[in-house]
């Protein structure tokens, strides 16, 4: 609907233009009242399907009868003044951005409204998925199986075109990255749901048919408080903490541009007082750097170099506190220039632990192509070694595939920490997180084919959690290259704190607040 009257309101914009020039054209003037007819008839179109909304929602029903009212008004006052628009006056002219001001002031009102309702719609399709899932969960044979398991894959249409739907009408890049993401697990843990409660249902039996099962409807549970938690704009009503989970904002990348920034407006407001957020951004950084130092993969120089650059940056930034302490007790410094060699010196370390935790990322990032590669291989010997039923060397094989799956997860955790869009970073958390989970449940599904190797359905079920450990990896690969491209892409930085060569920087010092 806003599509819908996105032009006119450029052609509205236009009109008010228009009737600022001085002098107008008879072709001019016919081509006003054009395009007062037009937002007329745009208008009329709009506020119907508004109605239409209204009629089928009660509770909003007089709220949009009401602004559909008003945006049909204002429709009509604009054609009526674009056909008047031969007394080319500047009251006329005035009367024109009122009625387009409370044309968009009732348009917003009538998509606020909408909104609602499609909140509402999108989170009655994700109940009706949670109803079917209980129902799947609770099933005890086939029969009763496959009629649920209909009826869910209805309803799962339902929830992707709904949610398909929101996703692309997302601004807030963080918000459409979340839900593309719960959107991607719920699309392919369908068919894992599908063999995993098959393969329950025929060996029920099996510990590690039910761990393959449980741990699908966990997910996609997961999924779906993702989807609330994003159209509800973060706002979490389940127990616990789910913005916790997501970890927003938390990359070691974001908090080093913060501590950048605030190290920068020293320079302009001397307000040093802020000391509590650069030490507690310098904390943060200092702890996200333990990803780096106790990766068992980070080789030894580098884990040196990051604590020593720590260090400098502390270093530094002590050195600026004691510079602006200086200020705060009314001695001179001339031309302020110990403040602009404190801050020049703190950007410096700054700089130089970012290309550090750059090259140590670049290093990782250069093994995991191997690492995967040997993690195939390892799949491949397992799905081998469970139809042969040889359980001793299936453990065997699963222990290194652990192995290599946690490396897999090292590199995921450091490329996190280096994403610099929103987008990555939520990307890069979840093929995480879901890696995490459902690789483990490769050798769970490769047990239950050891225990029941002539099992064709355990078979099946062991192939679905294959492809979903190798689209997990190929996400990974193409995710962790995207990353260290956006790296390659040099920062437009501006240091506001140093002044030109020959220029003096005159600041007040009154504005100087520290806490010694």
């Amino acid at each position: 609907m806003a599509i819908m009257l996105s032009e006119r309101y450029n052609n509205i914009s236009t009109l008010i233009n228009h009737r600022e020039r001085g002098y107008c054209s008879e072709r001019s003037i016919r081509a006003v009242a054009r395009v007062g007819q037009a937002v007329n008839l745009a208008v009329e179109r709009f506020v119907t399907v508004g109605e239409t909304i209204a009629d089928d929602n009660p509770e909003i029903k007089t709220d949009m009868y009401q602004a559909c009212k008003e945006a049909r008004a204002a429709g009509s006052t604009i054609e009526k003044l674009c056909e008047a628009s031969i007394d080319d006056s500047v009251a006329d002219r005035g009367a024109v951005v009122r009625a387009a001001r409370c044309l968009l002031s009732a348009v917003t009102r009538v998509l606020l409204l909408a909104d609602i309702v499609v909140v509402k719609q999108l989170l009655l399709a994700k109940d009706k998925v949670q109803h079917s899932l209980g129902r799947l969960e609770n099933v005890t044979n086939f029969t009763e199986f496959v009629k649920a398991f209909s009826q869910f894959g209805n309803e799962m249409v339902e929830l992707a075109h709904v949610t398909g739907d929101r996703q692309n009408d997302m601004k807030d890049e963080r918000r459409r990255a979340q839900m593309a993401a719960a959107r991607q697990v719920l699309e392919r843990s369908t068919l894992l749901l599908l063999t995993s409660s098959k393969t329950y249902l025929r060996h029920p039996d099996s510990d590690s048919s039910r761990q393959n099962r449980d741990t699908v409807f966990c997910q996609m549970r997961r999924a779906m408080d993702l989807i609330h938690y994003v159209v509800k704009d973060g706002i979490w009503e389940g127990g616990g903490s789910f913005t916790d989970q997501e970890n927003e904002g938390q990359t070691l990348a974001a908090t080093l541009r913060h501590l950048d920034t605030l190290i920068e407006m020293t320079s302009l407001t001397l307000a040093l007082g802020e000391k509590e957020s650069l030490n507690h951004a310098l904390d943060t950084i200092v702890e996200r750097t333990q990803d780096f130092t106790d990766s068992a993969y980070t080789s030894h120089n580098h884990r040196e170099n990051i604590i020593v650059l720590c260090e400098r940056v502390k270093t530094q930034l002590e050195q600026l506190i004691r510079v602006g302490l200086v200020y705060e007790n009314g001695e001179d410094l001339a031309s302020n220039h110990e403040l602009n060699i404190a801050i020049a010196n703190c950007l410096d370390a700054t700089r130089e632990l970012r290309q550090e935790l750059w090259e140590t990322a670049e290093e990782q990032t250069s093994e995991l192509a191997s690492v995967i590669k040997l993690g195939n291989e390892l799949v491949a010997l397992i799905r081998n070694t469970a139809t042969a039923a040889d359980q001793p060397r299936l453990e065997e094989y699963a222990e290194k595939f652990q192995e290599t799956v946690e490396h897999i997860l090292e590199t995921c955790k450091i490329m996190q920490h280096m994403a610099v869009t929103e987008s990555l970073q939520v990307s890069s958390r979840h093929v995480e997180i879901n890696l995490r989970i459902y690789a483990p449940q490769v050798v769970t599904a490769a047990l239950t084919l050891a225990q029941h190797p002539t099992s064709k359905i355990a078979k099946e079920n062991l192939e679905v959690f294959t492809n979903m450990w190798q689209s997990l990896t190929t996400d990974i690969s193409s995710i962790c290259s995207e990353i260290m491209e956006k790296q390659k892409i040099p920062e437009k930085h501006t240091y506001m704190s140093l002044p030109r060569p020959g220029e003096k920087m005159n600041l007040t010092m009154g504005s100087l607040k520290i806490n010694s």
